[in-house]
């Protein structure tokens, strides 16, 4: 009997039509409260329809994932732990048992996938381990059920499902609970549009384009490039690509981009870290990053009309070291500046001096030399008044730019 009527439902599963074919979530997870009756085998002595329901042996919980397979038929994956007595006939009451379910079901829904209440069958093979009695065993479940929708891809569900089992100690399952679909949609059967018959129209490359229509009559292409060459197949005709070897999107003219940031490899400076356009597509220097370049302008300072650094000046220079391994792809310019008091060439020297000093302290830690440049510009370029002692001492500064390379 067991054979017969799985053998049954597993012919309808495979057999029956297809409803009208939509697009449907390709997913769906279930979660179900469940109870065990081991009262009201099948295969002995079938008591009424209501000690069915209405007798426990136990319970558990069941979570199922589901993979649409065709827009009316599922792939179930149940797995369900609870506990139960067994063999509850025999007039044994001693303490429930542990029990782990796992199954692999196919499952058949009879309306058309956007109905509100949705009944199905399934049937399948499953396997049950008893943690108590550390025994596994072999089930083959055959259930029916009923999801109803509750808003947009949210249902109440509850099954019922009788599992034949290899040790003769068959069960009944009863579960209630939600199901939520969810991934992309599956569309199974898509409306051909007819396509005109090109064969009689003239086509001198024979691209399939009718000269008509091809911007390209003498040059073999697709349809997609409007009968243009394409060599990289990105959609991008190779006269409008920059990049006709390389696939890459329209909105960059067919180039790649492989860090995503918006500017094609050949122009990205910084190809394999993402920064803005503004920026040659490399990061910007962060705005902390900005201070520190800004306090060391103020903080690095030399001993009067010398290029000799004070030692106050090594802590600043030694964060700038740090700040250009973080900026691998910039490089740092140095410039010194002095005040108006004294003579021009002297002044012009002093500046140059103290920005070369800069320059062989970074050095000495660590910086490559090529990564920098370093310059003097002496007087000709304050930044506050000079006629102030006030002024003069903002003047009297080596300056830190980053700039790419």
């Amino acid at each position: 009997m067991m054979r017969l009527l799985v053998t049954t439902l597993l012919s309808i599963l495979l057999f029956l039509e297809v409803a009208p074919l939509l697009a449907q979530p390709l997913h769906s997870f279930a979660l179900r409260p469940a109870q065990y009756n081991y009262h009201a085998p099948l295969r002995d002595n079938s008591p009424a329809f209501s000690d069915i329901f209405g007798k426990n042996s136990g319970g558990g919980v069941e979570l199922t994932y589901y993979r649409r397979l065709l827009p009316n038929v599922l792939l179930g994956l149940p797995l369900r732990v609870g506990a139960a007595q067994t063999e509850p006939r025999s007039g044994d009451d001693r303490q429930k048992e542990w029990l782990l379910h796992v199954d692999v079901l196919a499952q058949q829904h009879f309306l058309r996938p956007t109905a509100v209440v949705q009944p199905y069958l399934n049937a399948g093979i499953g396997s049950v381990y008893n943690f108590d009695k550390q025994s596994l065993g072999i089930h083959f479940p055959v259930g029916l059920g009923l999801n109803v929708r509750l808003v947009r891809n949210l249902y109440l569900t509850a099954q019922t499902q009788h599992r034949f089992a290899d040790d003769g100690r068959d069960v009944w399952h009863h579960a209630i609970g939600l199901q939520i679909n969810f991934g992309r949609e599956l569309l199974m059967r898509r409306k051909e549009k007819k396509q005109p018959d090109n064969a009689l129209l003239p086509d001198r490359d024979g691209d399939g384009v009718p000269d008509a229509d091809d911007r390209c009559p003498d040059q073999a292409g697709s349809s997609n490039t409007f009968g243009c060459p394409d060599r990289d197949g990105d959609g991008v005709p190779d006269a409008d690509d920059r990049c006709p070897d390389e696939f890459g999107p329209a909105v960059l003219a067919g180039c790649p981009d492989r860090d995503g940031d918006g500017v094609a490899d050949r122009d990205d400076r910084c190809p394999d870290k993402p920064g803005t356009v503004a920026n040659f597509g490399c990061p910007e220097v962060s705005r902390a990053d900005q201070e520190l370049l800004e306090a060391a302008m103020r903080n690095v300072q030399f001993a009067t009309n010398s290029a000799t650094l004070l030692p106050s000046s090594y802590a600043v220079l030694d964060q700038l070291a740090n700040l250009m391994a973080r900026y691998p792809e910039h490089r740092l310019i140095i410039s010194g500046h002095t005040d108006s008091v004294g003579d021009d060439k002297f002044n012009l020297d002093l500046s140059k001096r103290r920005a070369k000093a800069c320059y062989d302290y970074l050095v000495s830690k660590g910086v490559e030399a090529h990564r920098m440049a370093h310059e003097g510009y002496g007087e000709t370029r304050p930044i506050a008044d000079n006629s102030t002692e006030a002024g003069r001492a903002k003047n009297r500064r080596v300056e830190f730019e980053l700039r790419l390379h």
